[in-house]
Formats: structure tokens, sequence, C-alpha cells
């Protein structure tokens, strides 16, 4: 089980890393983010959802964006304003969700998060959890394990609401057969292509259609709008410093230190939680005992244990370098050898019988090659309040500033230039949708003023200034005369490709053979037996067609289509047959079920969402 929730959870705790991370809290300060006292935005069911919690979920979408999209994603989706309604939608929904969950009774136990957490690669360092950089990546944003937790616990819950929608819901056969009738159709085709290169011989494009197109299409023919920026921009590996020789060693040194008795245990447990005392520590006497005398320890736990969290997978709670369990349970788990069991051992979270499974010995490497990573590490520490102040002295320097000298003499910063660049971007940064959406916004295009700073990344930061725009601009004729005859020649070429091709269908439809037509014209045909629907073996153009052409009572088809290269293609077919899901392998049938329950799924989830906002007292404020 433990499994289970953590595959499903890795995108989740991912999420939560990314936000603790990356996203900014100097806007409200992260103690008002969970205390009271702050703008609320909306109450759900009585609680409330903050100001806080909506910027923060903004910041974080807005990242999500940039990372699925990267280069392509367009600058307007990243506006706040744009943002806000459905992030706050969407923190509503979750906070819905998770109400769910608590009324339902869901948990989520201490020992589960423990092992998420040290499971989690970014909280390691040389391939293993590091306490250290777990309570210094928290610390840095102001947050405590016990802060973090709660968020993790919240979004598990929530997909414990989720998962069960999902696995309440299953395909019929009907259903399922009528799904395979349509996605397993084939027909046999027959097809030839009339090339569109080597066509157009002798086209020309008289000079009035040329003047009458520009007329008509001014709107199409205007220079880029463009601008450049002054900035300034703070990097956090600029203010790393050189570092001791004895400083690296020491560091090594505390390393080597930390790695003894820092060895890994695997434990598995039983666990009562409900049960009294005596009854429960009774149980385990005997289950212990079972277990002595040869059972499988991880068959009386799939059997017997309360924790629904590990007794799926045989009560294994993962390793443990010490911290992970409760204080009483890591001292049990340390009195044992390899395949020992303890007596009880009570711990808040109820009565246990531990087993250490394994015992994995952790070695310090040596310090030649750990050289390198200590000196950056101690330099990355030493830089990072450093790049806080000053990035929040940027910030505040440049905000309501007429320039950015005084920023730039204070921080010693240089005053760059950026190349011209549109609202498409530039090159380097300023492909970045972030900055070209702030150097096309209203504060530094419209209103002459410095832009707010931009977080380009948790190390990469700047502000920019308005040096110089030139706004689009009509182009005259002459300038775009040899373009519009390219795409008007282009046009018409395709067009005379095109009325070729339904020349020689009409020829199919006088009686001729496809192989009789393609033949004399000088073309080629090509034969696909049992074409299924988004099979590869033809261009997508006809494979889309294929299935959309009329039939005729015998199941053939005929008909012509283009392709985004202008190619046209002639094509006839016959014997068209549905699909039928008996005649599917068992894993093309489960995969077909699986999809479909998925899609169920989602429309399940859909309309609860919508029924629980109904039933839910929603008060936007």
């Amino acid at each position: 089980m433990l499994q289970n929730i953590r595959d499903k959870t890795q995108g989740t705790l991912a999420k939560i890393i990314l936000a603790l991370i990356v996203i900014p809290f100097a806007a409200f300060g992260i103690d008002a983010f969970f205390t009271g006292g702050v703008p609320e935005v909306a109450r759900v069911n009585g609680e409330a959802v903050t100001e806080p919690e909506l910027a923060q979920n903004i910041e974080l979408e807005r990242r999500r964006l940039l990372a699925q999209m990267q280069d392509s994603v367009d600058a307007a989706l990243l506006d706040e304003a744009r943002l806000k309604g459905p992030v706050l939608e969407s923190l509503i929904d979750r906070t819905l969700l998770r109400q769910v969950a608590e009324r339902s009774g869901f948990r989520v136990g201490e020992a589960m998060l423990n092992q998420l957490i040290i499971d989690n690669e970014s909280f390691h360092e040389n391939g293993v959890f590091s306490q250290a950089r777990f309570q210094g990546i928290l610390a840095s944003n102001g947050m405590s394990p016990a802060q973090f937790k709660d968020l993790m616990r919240e979004d598990i819950m929530i997909s414990q609401v989720t998962n069960g929608l999902e696995v309440s819901e299953f395909a019929t056969d009907v259903e399922l057969g009528n799904v395979a009738r349509l996605t397993q159709q084939t027909l046999d085709v027959q097809y030839f292509s009339v090339p569109v290169e080597g066509a157009g011989a002798g086209v020309e494009v008289p000079a009035d259609r040329i003047a009458a197109y520009f007329e008509e299409n001014k709107s199409e023919f205007l220079t880029e709008e463009t601008l450049q920026v002054e900035y300034l921009e703070l990097k956090l590996a600029d203010l790393f410093q050189p570092v001791a020789e004895a400083e690296v060693r020491a560091e090594y040194e505390r390393r080597v230190a930390s790695f003894e008795g820092a060895d890994e245990r695997h434990a598995a447990h039983i666990m009562f939680s409900s049960l009294p005392d005596e009854e429960a520590q009774a149980r385990l006497v005997a289950l212990r005992e079972r277990a002595l005398a040869g059972e499988d320890f991880a068959t009386l736990a799939r059997e017997n244990s309360e924790d629904a969290g590990s007794a799926a997978s045989g009560g294994d709670l993962g390793f443990s370098s010490g911290d992970a369990f409760p204080a009483e349970f890591e001292t049990a788990l340390e009195s044992l050898a390899p395949g020992e069991v303890s007596a009880p051992v009570k711990s808040k979270s109820g009565w246990h019988l531990v087993k250490l499974l394994e015992l994995r010995q952790q070695t310090a490497p040596p310090f030649e090659e750990m050289r390198a990573g200590i000196e950056t590490e101690l330099q990355r520490r030493a830089a990072e309040p450093v790049f806080v102040e000053r990035s929040d002295r940027l910030a505040d320097l440049t905000f309501n500033s007429d320039d950015l000298a005084e920023a730039s003499s204070a921080l010693g910063l240089e005053r760059k230039l950026s190349p011209e660049f549109g609202r498409r971007g530039g090159e380097g940064m300023f492909a970045d949708a972030r900055v070209i959406a702030a150097a096309f916004g209203e504060d530094v295009l419209a209103n002459r003023q410095n832009s707010e700073r931009i977080e380009l990344d948790d190390e990469h930061v700047v502000v920019l200034r308005l040096k110089e725009h030139k706004s689009a601009r009509q182009q005259e004729l002459a300038e775009v005369e040899a373009r519009i005859r390219d795409l008007l020649r282009e046009s018409m070429v395709r067009e005379e490709v095109r009325t070729r091709a339904e020349q020689l269908l009409a020829e199919l439809d006088a009686g001729r053979s496809i192989e009789q037509i393609a033949t004399a014209a000088g073309y080629e045909v090509k034969v696909i037996e049992h074409y299924g629907r988004d099979a590869p073996g033809v261009p997508a153009e006809l494979g889309e067609a294929l299935f959309r052409t009329p039939r005729a009572a015998d199941g053939s088809g005929r008909g012509t289509v283009v392709t985004a290269s202008g190619d046209a293609l002639v094509y006839r077919f016959d014997n068209f047959r549905d699909g039928a899901l008996e005649s599917l392998p068992a894993e093309q049938r489960e995969m077909l079920g699986n999809l479909l329950q998925r899609s169920r799924a989602r429309e399940v989830q859909a309309h609860y969402q919508q029924r629980l906002r109904e039933s839910s007292s929603v008060e936007l404020l």
C-alpha cells in the first residue's frame, strides 16, 4: 500500500517541493500564510481561503505552465489577472475535497509521510537523504517540517477521495463492444498522389491581383512591434566567494562524522491502533511467537496489522536513518539484528511489533571525490542570505524609482541594454515569457516605470526599464510585393493540383479502375489492406479522411484530400469492417477497458465536484 501511495503521490510531492523551493513568500511572509489575520478571498463552508494562498498558487500555476510549454508559452497566459479566476476555483475545489476527506475519516500516518520525505531526491546529498538539506530547504522558506507535512498530508488525503471515485467506475461489456466496434474498424485502401512538386509551370500572378490582395489584407503586413530595455540582473553564482581549504576539510569531516551511526535500517511492523493497551499487547505477543516459530512476518502483517498504509505490502515501511519513525520505534529498531522481531512497542500511533529486514551501512566517500561539491555548497550557503538581502534591496530600490541608476550604484550592478525584441521574444532571457510579459506590460511600456522584480528561477532575478519602443508600422506594397506574389502563386498551384485530382476522381466515378487512371497519368498506386484508425502507413490527412468518407451499401467509398505539403491524394476503399471486442487479445481488451474506465472516472469526478459545490456554502469575498 505504501508503494502504491508513493507512486500516486510522486507528482504531488514534487509539486509541493516546487512550491517550497521556488515560490517567494516575501509578499506576505510565511507566518501570515499559516496564521490568521490575513486578507481572505473566499470562504468555503466557513473555512477561509486567504490571499497568500491564492498568490502562492497563482505563482505555482505560472511556473507549471512555463515548465510544460517552455519556449512555446504565450506570455498572455502568465498574466495574473488571467490566472486568478481559474486558480481560485481550483483552490475552492481542493478545499471542498479536503473537507470531504476529513469528514470521511481519511488519515495519513506519520511513518508514511516520513518515508515519502526520505525517498524524495530533492532532499538527498550524495544519493542519500540529508536531514540537514531537508531542514535547510524548509528553513530558507520559513517553514517547519510540521508545516511541510501538513501540505503533503492534504494532497494525499485529496488523492484518496479522487482515487476512490476512479476505482468505483467500471466499463460494461456493451460499452467496451461499442468502443471496440469504432476504434478497431478496418478497410482496404488504394490511393495515388498528384504531387505539387513540378506543378504550376507557367503560372504567373497578375500585378493587379497582388495589389488587390495587399489592399484587402493590409493588417497582415505590419512591421513587428519591438522594444529595447535597460535592465539589472542579480545571480546567485555571481556572489560566490573563494572558500578556504580548511573550511572545505572541516565540512568534509563533519559529513564523515554524520556517516558514523547513520546506517539505514529497513523496517517492517504490525500495528494495532484501535485496541485497548492490554489486548493490543497480548495479540502482538501471540503474533511475535508465531513469527519466531517460522511463520512469514509479511503474511502476518497483511492479515492483522491495522496500518492500512503498510499492511498490504507486508508491513514494509522502507528505510530509516534513525529519525523517520517515532523515538520509541527507532530505539526498538536499533536494538535488532537483521531478521529479528521486537517485543511490543508503544508509540503515539499505537502498539507495534518491529522487524528489522535489512541493515544498510553507510561509508563516506574520499575527500577528493567530495571536494568540488562541498566547495560549491559552502559558496552557495554563504551567498544565499546575501542574494536574498540584495534581491529584496533591488526590489525596494527600483520600486517607484524614475530609473535604475540608484539601484545600480547601491548594489554594484551593471546597467545592461537588451537587444531589440518583439512580443514573440528574443534570445536568452528575452525569450522567457515572464520577461516578455513584463516588458510589454502596463508598468513598463505604458507607464514607463520599472518592472517588478522578475524571478527567472530561485537563483536569478531581473528588473527592467524601457529604453526604446518602436510601434508596428504599416508596410508599403513595394516592401511586401515579392512575398505576396509567392503566397498567391503557391495558392494557385495548389488549386491547380486539387482540380487535377478532382478530374481524375471523376474518371473513377465514370467506371475506370484506379490502376488504369493512375497508370495513364504516370502515377503509382499504393495498396494497404486492413488499414485501421490512426494506424501508420498513410499520410495523416488520408487516414482521417478515410473514416469520414460516406460509404456505399457495399462498404466502399472514394474521394480526394489535400495534404499539408500541397499534394492531392485520390483514393478508394472497400471491405469496410467494424471492429469486434472478442477479436482483441486479452491485453488490448484490458487496456481498452482501462481507457474507458478513466474516461468515465473523469466524468464522474467532474459531476461529483459540481454536486459538491452546489451542496456547499461558497462565498467569494
